[in-house]
């Protein structure tokens, strides 16, 4: 595994210099985190690195077709119900890079006052994951994967530390942002691709935990697999979401191979379940008991966009997990329920937009 530093800046010069940071206004009482699949959200300029669609030169696109994609991003996040308007966190797949952040936060989010960014990724690579955020960035590196299970190089994995505030020594926050392999290939074809994002990320949650215990740490992104994938697949192979053997009232996990979930990430459905168990941690996702679905793939609604919740979540110290949801509004939707993705000329994304509350319980 390797180690990139993604370039990371405040947005003092877009919204002006403002003395107060966050945990010095009024305290909040909650945090908002939203995670959204722009759908290869390219910028107005041609770096050579774009998909062909995507380029000037082609004639299918322009500055005014990508300011009605910024325009759309936004209100599809409004979408989200959010007090606030906006999430005080948001994480981004597939933009291209700073100068999508930079023209979405000075433009259609300019109101979500976010004054932090973080991109991951290779300057070469056509999309990325991002954060956007109010609260300041503390850290960020980005973990390259040299071998996705035998289909090359895989996407980075964005990591950031986020400063939230409180007495004393600030809340911190860990958030990975990332972009699993498809299953354009086959879903059993394309696990391995899965499963070695999913160790990379158990490697490095495990290490932080042994060295931090009390770190607060969460992925987010599109997984492209459900958290249930294991039950979905007729448990015919190790998927790279695998589920907690100990929620297995029948027995029915307690025989599988150990090596299953060296290079998976442990899911259970329950917070206060969330741990750090012989080197493996067992995250808590929020889609378990939720209806509805985030992507439709083959006729079907999947649940491929979320969050996975480390432990420290549901301890009744700093912060709690609140709740969950997806913004499926009807504007975002087609007539036949999928999420309206952009065709070339309108729409917003392939993806619907998801987040989660966290309550400060101290």
């Amino acid at each position: 595994m390797r180690g990139r530093i993604p370039l990371v800046f405040a947005f003092i010069y877009l919204c002006g210099f403002r003395c107060s940071l966050p945990w010095q206004e009024e305290a909040p009482g909650f945090l908002s985190i939203a995670s959204y699949n722009v759908q290869n959200l390219f910028d107005d300029k041609d770096d050579g690195l774009e998909y062909p669609e995507f380029s000037l030169g082609g004639g299918r696109w322009n500055a005014e077709l990508y300011r009605k994609r910024l325009k759309n991003v936004g209100e599809a996040l409004a979408c989200l119900g959010e007090d606030r308007g906006f999430p005080d966190i948001l994480c981004l797949v597939e933009v291209e890079g700073l100068s999508v952040l930079e023209d979405l936060s000075s433009g259609p989010l300019k109101k979500a006052d976010y004054r932090w960014a973080a991109c991951g990724g290779p300057d070469t690579s056509p999309v990325r994951c991002a954060l956007l955020s109010r609260y300041p960035i503390l850290r960020a590196r980005s973990h390259g994967l040299m071998d996705a299970g035998g289909f090359g190089p895989g996407r980075d994995v964005l990591e950031v530390e986020l400063a939230l505030g409180g007495e004393g020594a600030p809340r911190r926050l860990i958030v990975f942002v990332c972009h699993w392999k498809s299953r354009r290939e086959g879903e059993a074809a394309t696990e391995p691709a899965r499963r070695a994002a999913a160790g990379l990320l158990n490697a490095r949650m495990a290490e932080l935990a042994a060295g931090s215990p009390e770190a607060l740490m969460m992925v987010c992104g599109d997984f492209n697999e459900s958290p249930d994938e294991f039950e979905r697949s007729g448990r015919r192979y190790p998927t790279a979401l695998m589920p907690d053997p100990k929620e297995a009232v029948d027995g029915r996990y307690e025989n599988l191979a150990e090596d299953w979930y060296e290079e998976a990430l442990t899911i259970t459905n329950s917070a206060s379940a969330a741990r750090l168990e012989s080197g493996r941690v067992v995250l808590f996702s929020p889609w378990a008991g939720q209806a509805g679905y985030s992507y439709v793939y083959k006729g079907a609604g999947e649940r491929l966009d979320g969050f996975l919740l480390g432990p420290g979540f549901a301890d009744g110290k700093g912060l709690e997990y609140d709740s969950f949801c997806i913004g499926n509004d009807p504007t975002l939707l087609s007539s036949s329920g999928s999420p309206l993705a952009w065709t070339g000329a309108s729409g917003y994304s392939d993806h619907l937009p998801v987040a989660c509350r966290l309550v400060f319980a101290d």
